[in-house]
């Protein structure tokens, strides 16, 4: 990933092309959370903060965390890469935060400190610039932001740490230890190691973490002696001549080097051009780069054979005391052939003389797999393939003439996934416009299409490009309106909105809603699902495998593309254990898939349209249910002419009976077992003196909360008075099953002690709550209009206060999933909690 180039940057004209997640096609908005027009997501707000975490070796999948002095950290996880280097974002009002990498190869823990955005290194020397600065070695302070210490002040100690080490004799090269570019292999790198070194060669210091004590209890003369050998810090010396002159002849320059191609990632930017298109190395090390750009041997301060590491392969030949004078690299690709060589003056000019093209795959053939047999969108330019997951509908056109596929090329931190330059800029999304009701060629028109953006962040602001495909040729395999589509792009000649290029897609390919398992027979229910298909005979939209209920479709699919299963045994809703058979008229199974409205996917598998099913309730309590079924289903057809919404519409093609017959079982219950867990490792935290809502501590746990953990439920617009209403949401849960609510009825407004369903001036207190596992525990029941006590359930609300708009107090209760005990795991269907209130009350 780029950190800067690869980064999308959202301005005010690209949040009008840029588009979120939209259901099927036209010129609406959608029920899927879009805005109008082709609104888009708001502009990132964050800093961004990088560099090398290091001892000398380069710490390897190591968690890099952020504490900032807001309390917020890094957006998303942070982990080091093989070389060191990470990246994150912060907020942009969060800074300073103190950084700590854990873990890792090698195992370690170590902190450094980011007062503004860009560079920062984590290694033994910001580390102990921080205990010295804190007096303070296990980072204990990082918990109080207010007492940190400012920049100034670290800075100050940096220096003093510093000038220790020049005493003890180490050779400090120029620049900062916490904001220069740090490489594995440089000289600041070289530096970590002569530490270490250094501490191996004393005996009175144990190890780094005795290191560290010694250095914040401010004893920086004790800081143990460079090794002897420690200058100069790097072996490879113009002794080893031979690692230059083994690339020894004359280079013919076809171009100046872009971006961060495969054999490298900090190439950098060039500034100048090549000039005279050649570059030559002599037998005996002489380096005539480019018209009055030359040095003989004898200017060779050191050479640095990286020819064996996996980034940045490379011959880096120094003219200066560090890597930030004037040197010359030559980057090798695997097979330790120069790709290009590269001049920095030292002084900021960098020129990068492309030798040869990194070589790609040959170009695909028409006609081609492009996906991987999974849904996206993949173009072919110039040779190269772009192919990207996660397709959706572009807008509101279901019930037009034709579908929009778009898939974008970014994630949801807006980073740039496939950074491969499209004609000189960032390929940000690809659409194809597809007319219902055509199979095979499709040529550009009102309702076929192509069309791409691209961003330039090389300018400034960044250049966006929305390109149209001015003539284009589709080869539409399968599609229906409301379900699956899949087909090539034969070829496309696209132009652009801001200038005269031109561009022509060789290739691509489209595919969306159809669906492969997971392999072989699916597993027990896990505790979050509901329900689960394996597919005994597929069809083109549900080819094979096993799907879970809830579960994310593994097959490239947008995460908002679900399948649905309902199950009627009979026609009661709380079927008997037995078993049921789609021919007594009540019993049916239906699979929904494809495009979705406002809730369900329109393309229907049923029972209902000529197959068979059968279904087996085998344990039932509660009217909460559990069984196993087999299925015969059928696709959509026609029929006598079938409304919008059965899964055909007009124009769409009829297939064979054959051909959309689809025959599953599978298990499935109308509850789960899942267990629920507050935040912050179990516990929300109180209900602040002037929040409203309910806190909820887990006094006796049960299939679903585990005892101790506390929850805090926001008190829902609708609270007031005698009923309260109080929700929270769960983040690992998707949407809309992610959603606890506890509901409180009959609540008299006056301060007292109240017990559920003990009447009071006319009111009998209750109170429940449901999940996302649909078992709702509550304290009473009502039949036959009358409230009643339910078996083992009690309650009691305190009301303290009731004025200033607000009623508020605590309570204690056990509430039961009643007569519901069978069918969850050791009969457990109860739970007690206890917790505190705060809610509106206008009387």
């Amino acid at each position: 990933m780029q950190p800067i180039k690869g980064k999308l940057i959202f301005g005010a004209g690209l949040l009008g092309v840029i588009l979120t997640i939209a259901g099927c096609g036209g010129g609406g908005s959608s029920g899927n959370g879009s805005a109008a027009n082709g609104g888009g997501p708001a502009a990132p707000s964050s800093s961004s903060l990088s560099g090398t975490a290091a001892v000398g070796a380069a710490i390897q999948t190591g968690t890099v965390t952020a504490e900032c002095a807001d309390g917020s950290g890094f957006t998303s996880t942070v982990t080091t890469n093989a070389d060191g280097t990470w990246s994150g974002n912060v907020g942009n009002a969060s800074l300073p935060c103190v950084l700590t990498v854990t873990g890792g190869t090698p195992p370690v823990t170590l902190r450094s400190y980011a007062s503004q955005p860009g560079t920062i290194n984590i290694t033994p020397i910001t580390d102990m610039v921080l205990a010295l600065t804190t007096g303070l070695a296990d980072g204990s302070w990082i918990a109080t932001p207010a007492n940190w210490p400012d920049a100034s002040t670290i800075a100050s100690k940096k220096t003093e740490l510093l000038a220790a080490m020049t005493n003890a004799g180490f050779t400090l090269p120029g620049g900062d230890p916490f904001s220069t570019a740090l490489v594995i292999g440089d000289a600041w790198d070289q530096v970590l190691d002569a530490i270490q070194e250094a501490i191996d060669d004393d005996p009175s210091i144990a190890d780094y973490s005795a290191l560290l004590n010694l250095v914040k209890d401010g004893n920086l003369n004790q800081f143990p002696d460079a090794p002897e050998d420690e200058e100069p810090v790097d072996p490879e010396l113009p002794a080893n001549l031979d690692v230059l002159t083994d690339y020894a002849g004359t280079y013919t320059v076809i171009g100046s080097g872009e971006g961060d191609p495969g054999y490298c990632a900090s190439c950098g930017t060039a500034t100048r051009d090549h000039e005279r298109g050649t570059v030559t190395i002599s037998p005996q090390g002489d380096i005539d780069f480019d018209t009055g750009i030359s040095f003989t041997v004898d200017d060779i301060v050191e050479i640095y054979d990286r020819k064996t590491v996996d980034a940045d392969r490379r011959v880096a030949v120094n003219y200066g005391q560090s890597d930030s004078d004037e040197r010359v690299r030559l980057y090798l690709n695997t097979d330790l052939e120069v790709m290009e060589i590269i001049h920095d003056d030292g002084a900021g000019a960098t020129t990068r003389a492309l030798i040869q093209e990194e070589s790609t795959d040959p170009e695909p053939e028409p006609g081609a797999e492009l996906l991987d047999m999974r849904n996206g969108v993949a173009i072919v330019h110039d040779g190269k393939v772009w192919a990207m997951e996660q397709p959706f509908i572009e807008s509101f056109m279901a019930t037009t003439a034709k579908r929009q596929i778009r898939a974008h090329n970014y994630d949801s931190d807006f980073n740039t996934i496939d950074t491969k330059p499209f004609n000189g800029d960032d390929l940000i999304w690809a659409q194809v416009n597809v007319a219902h009701g055509m199979l095979g060629t499709q040529l550009c028109g009102t309702s076929t299409g192509v069309s791409l953006l691209t961003v330039d962040y090389a300018s400034a602001p960044p250049v966006q490009k929305t390109w149209t495909a001015t003539e284009c040729e589709l080869d539409v395999d399968y599609h229906f309106s409301n379900g699956a589509t899949e087909g090539h792009i034969i070829s496309a000649t696209l132009v652009n909105n801001k200038d005269d290029d031109q561009v022509t897609l060789s290739g691509g390919q489209f595919r969306i809603f159809i669906h492969t398992g997971t392999e072989g027979e699916a597993p027990a229910l896990a505790d979050e699902v509901f329900w689960d298909i394996t597919i005994d005979n597929g069809t083109r939209e549900m080819r094979s495998g096993h799907f879970l209920g809830g579960r994310p479709l593994l097959d490239g699919s947008h995460p908002d593309h679900a399948l649905k299963l309902r199950i009627q045994a009979g026609s009661s809703i709380s079927p008997s254990a037995g078993e049921y058979s789609c021919d007594d008229g009540d019993t049916e199974v239906t699979l929904k898939m494809g495009w979705i409205t406002i809730s369900d996917p329109l393309f229907k598998f049923q029972s209902a349209n000529g197959g068979n099913c059968t279904v087996t309730i085998e344990q039932n309590a509660g009217r909460k249910y559990l069984g196993s079924y087999t299925a015969t289903l059928l696709g959509p057809s026609n029929g006598g002419g079938a409304a919008f919404g059965s899964g055909l519409a007009t124009g769409d093609i009829e297939l064979p009976a054959a051909e959309r017959t689809l025959v599953v079982h599978g298990k499935f219950r109308n509850f789960t077992t899942q267990t629920f867990h507050a935040g912050n490792n179990g516990d929300d935290g109180v209900l602040g003196s002037e929040a409203e809502g309910v806190s909820m501590t887990i006094d006796d746990g049960s299939t679903h909360f585990v005892a101790g953990e506390r929850f805090l439920l926001a008190s829902e617009v609708s609270s007031n008075g005698s009923n309260g209403y109080f929700f929270r949401q769960f983040d690992d849960q998707g949407f809309p099953n992610n959603q606890m609510r506890m509901v409180w009825s009959n609540i008299p407004m006056q301060v007292g002690s109240f017990t559920c369903n003990t009447e009071v001036g006319g009111l009998k207190p209750t109170m429940t709550i449901s999940t996302p596992a649909d078992i709702p525990y509550g304290a009473t029941y009502t039949q036959s209009g009358i409230q009643n006590l339910s078996e083992g359930a009690s309650c009691t609300i305190n009301v303290t206060s009731v004025s200033d708009g607000l009623v508020e107090g605590t309570y204690i209760a056990t509430l039961v999933a009643r007569n519901m005990g069978p069918v969850l795991p050791d009969n457990d269907n109860s739970i007690s909690l206890s917790g505190e209130f705060r809610y509106p009350y206008t009387p």
